[in-house]
C-alpha cells in the first residue's frame, strides 16, 4: 500500500501472449478508444452502424487501428510475445494481460481527505479461425472515493458501474468480472453469450441502454445485411433494492431489440424497444418468458397478448452526417415509456387557454425523454480536435414501474441515464489527441428534482410510481426539491505503453450541488496510472 503506483505498474508488465491475427472480438467500450475510431467510422463512405456498441472487430477496423497507431507513433511493444501461424488450421491467438487502476487523489470539500483508487486483475483474449473469440476479465480493488460518490455508495451499497461494495480499511473492497464467447459463422450473423456491458446510441449518454450499471448475463444475436443491422439482446439482471446481501438479490429479465438503418450515406434511422419483467414475487416464480424470444420487432403486441403489466419502452434515434468532409454530426434519441396522445395534447391545450383552470395537464403517466446532440471530429479544421455537446431531458417517473423489481435498472443503477428521471442536462466535451498526448475538458450542468416530505416526485426510478406519488396531474420537470448541479473536469493523459493502453493521467474535477436545503461543493485533484478498460462515470 506504500507504493501503489509502482506495484501496479510492475504488475501490468507481467503478461504473456501467443499472437496471431485477430478476428470477431468486441472493441472495448472505453470511450477514449472508441473515440479514436469514430472520426473514421462517421464519414459518408463508411457503412458502420455507430450507435451499436461495443463495435465488433473486423478487417476494416483492424486497418483503422493500425493507421491510428502509426499516426500516433504508438508501435512500441514492451510485452514478451511468441508469434506462430498454422495456415491449414487458421489463425489463432491467446493473449493474457495485467489490468489495473492506481490513482492518488485529494478532495477539497467540507472535510478534506486523501483518496486512493486501487484495483488490479487480468484479462484474457482468445481467437480462432476468424470465427470464434473469447474474452474474460476479472479485477478486484480496495478504494476510497470522493464524498458525493461515497454518499451514493452508502445509499445503494454498490460501487458505480462495478458491483457490490464491501466495507474495508481503505473504505470499500469490490470485485468485477465480465466475459463473453463470440461466434461469427459468416459476415451476416454474430452470436455472443456472456456477461458484459452494452451501449446503444451516438451520444455521450444513452436514453436506451448504457454502460452505467454493472455487467449482466446476456445472449446477443446481431444480423447485418444490406443497409440494416438488427440486434436481439436477451438478458438477466439483478434487483438489489431490498437488501445489500447477495442471497436476497432477485432476478429480473429483459429483452431488447435495436434496428439500425442507413437510409442514405448521411442519414441513419433507428428503432428501439425493450421489455423488463420480474423473475418472482410473493405469488409466483417466473423465469425467462419464452414468449419474448420472438425475434421480430415490436414486442408491445406480444406483451398485450399476454395480458402482462411488464415494463415496456419504445424509442427512436437518428444521426445526420454533415459538412463537406462529414466531420460534423447531428444525432438524437426519443424514449417513450408511456404515451397517451390525449394527455400530451392537454399541455398544448393549456398553453392555448392559460386561464381555463378546468384543463387537467401534466399527467404523471406522460413518461418520455429526449436527447439532442452535435459532434465535430476536426473542429476548426484542426485534426484530432473533437467536440461534442448534447442535451438530455427525461420527464418524471420515466423508467420506473409499479413493481420496483420491473424498473429500468440493474444492480441499483440505471440502465440508461445515471440521473434517472425528472431532469434536464447539458454536457459538452472538448478532446484533443496529439501522438501519445491527450487533453480533455468536460462541462456539465444539470437540473433535477429530488424527493421531499416523503413524497415521490418521479426522479428516483427505484421507487414504485404507485407509492406516495406527489400528484396525478400538474407534473413537470424538476418538481420536488429543485437542484442545480455543475460538474467540470480537466484531464491530461499520456500513453506510457500505447500497445496495451497503459495511460498516465492527472487532472481536477469540480462538482457543485445546490438547492434550497443545502449547498455541497467538492474539488478533487488526482494523478494516476491505469489501463484503458472500461468507462467509470463520476459525472452524476
Amino acid at each position: 500500500m506504500k507504493f501503489p503506483l509502482l506495484s501496479t505498474f510492475c504488475f501490468s508488465l507481467l503478461t504473456f501472449s501467443l499472437s496471431f491475427s485477430q478476428t470477431n472480438q468486441n472493441i472495448s467500450l472505453f470511450r477514449e478508444e472508441t473515440l479514436l475510431f469514430d472520426s473514421f467510422l462517421n464519414n459518408a463512405s463508411n457503412k458502420e452502424h455507430t450507435s451499436i456498441k461495443p463495435y465488433l472487430n473486423s478487417p476494416e477496423l483492424e486497418a483503422i487501428s493500425d493507421s491510428i497507431k502509426e499516426s500516433m507513433k504508438r508501435r512500441i511493444d514492451f510485452f514478451p510475445s511468441i508469434v506462430t501461424e498454422d495456415k491449414k488450421k487458421g489463425d489463432r491467438m491467446i493473449n493474457v494481460n495485467g489490468i489495473f487502476t492506481s490513482q492518488l487523489g485529494y478532495e477539497q470539500a467540507a472535510v478534506a481527505k486523501n483518496k486512493l483508487l486501487l484495483d488490479g486483475g487480468l484479462s484474457l483474449d482468445a481467437w480462432y479461425n476468424h470465427k470464434f473469440s473469447l474474452n474474460l476479465i476479472f479485477f478486484s480493488g480496495n478504494s476510497s472515493f470522493p464524498s458525493y460518490i461515497d454518499t451514493s455508495i452508502k445509499h445503494s451499497h454498490v460501487i458505480p458501474g462495478i458491483g457490490s461494495a464491501y466495507s474495508s480499511k481503505q473504505n470499500y473492497s469490490y470485485q468485477y468480472y465480465s466475459g463473453y464467447f463470440s461466434y461469427s459463422p459468416n459476415r451476416i450473423f454474430n452470436v455472443q453469450i456472456g456477461k458484459d456491458k452494452h451501449f446503444w446510441g451516438d451520444g455521450y449518454r444513452s436514453l436506451f441502454l448504457s454502460d452505467v450499471s454493472n455487467s449482466f448475463p446476456f445472449l446477443k444475436i446481431s444480423t447485418t445485411a444490406w443497409k440494416i443491422k438488427y440486434v436481439n439482446l436477451f438478458t438477466m439482471m439483478k434487483d438489489v433494492t431490498d437488501s445489500p446481501f447477495k442471497n436476497d438479490f432477485k432476478n429480473k429479465y429483459g429483452t431488447f431489440h435495436y434496428l439500425s438503418w442507413n437510409a442514405t450515406k448521411r442519414i441513419n434511422l433507428s428503432l428501439f424497444e425493450s421489455i423488463i419483467w420480474q423473475g418472482e414475487d410473493s405469488n409466483r416464480v417466473r423465469n425467462f418468458d419464452v414468449n419474448y424470444l420472438n425475434p421480430v420487432i415490436f414486442y408491445r403486441p406480444v406483451e398485450y397478448s399476454l395480458g402482462s403489466s411488464d415494463n415496456a419502452l419504445l424509442g427512436f434515434a437518428y444521426k445526420i452526417k454533415a459538412g463537406e468532409k462529414n466531420h460534423q454530426q447531428f444525432y438524437g434519441q426519443i424514449i417513450l415509456d408511456e404515451f397517451l396522445l390525449k394527455e400530451v395534447l392537454a399541455v398544448f391545450k393549456k398553453i392555448a387557454h392559460p386561464l381555463d383552470h378546468t384543463i387537467k395537464y401534466g399527467w404523471w403517466g406522460n413518461k418520455q425523454g429526449v436527447q439532442l446532440g452535435f459532434k465535430s471530429f476536426d473542429l476548426f479544421s484542426l485534426k484530432n480536435l473533437y467536440f461534442q455537446t448534447e442535451i438530455n431531458a427525461v420527464r418524471p417517473y420515466t423508467y420506473s414501474h409499479g413493481s420496483v423489481q420491473q424498473n429500468y435498472g440493474n444492480y441499483n443503477q440505471a440502465l440508461a441515464h445515471p440521473l434517472g428521471a425528472n431532469f434536464t442536462e447539458s454536457v459538452s466535451i472538448l478532446n484533443y489527441h496529439h501522438r501519445k498526448w491527450m487533453v480533455e475538458a468536460e462541462f456539465l450542468y444539470a437540473i433535477y428534482g429530488k424527493d421531499k416530505d416523503t413524497l415521490n416526485y418521479g426522479g428516483n426510478i427505484f421507487l414504485s410510481y404507485t407509492d406516495n406519488r406527489a400528484h396525478d396531474y400538474g407534473n413537470k420537470f424538476w418538481q420536488g426539491l429543485k437542484t442545480n448541479m455543475f460538474y467540470t473536469q480537466l484531464r491530461l493523459a499520456y500513453y506510457l505503453i500505447p500497445s496495451s493502453d497503459v495511460i498516465a493521467e492527472a487532472g481536477v474535477a469540480i462538482r457543485q450541488e445546490k438547492n434550497s436545503a443545502a449547498s455541497l461543493s467538492s474539488s478533487y485533484f488526482f494523478i494516476g496510472i491505469k489501463t484503458g478498460l472500461m468507462n467509470r462515470y463520476n459525472d452524476f
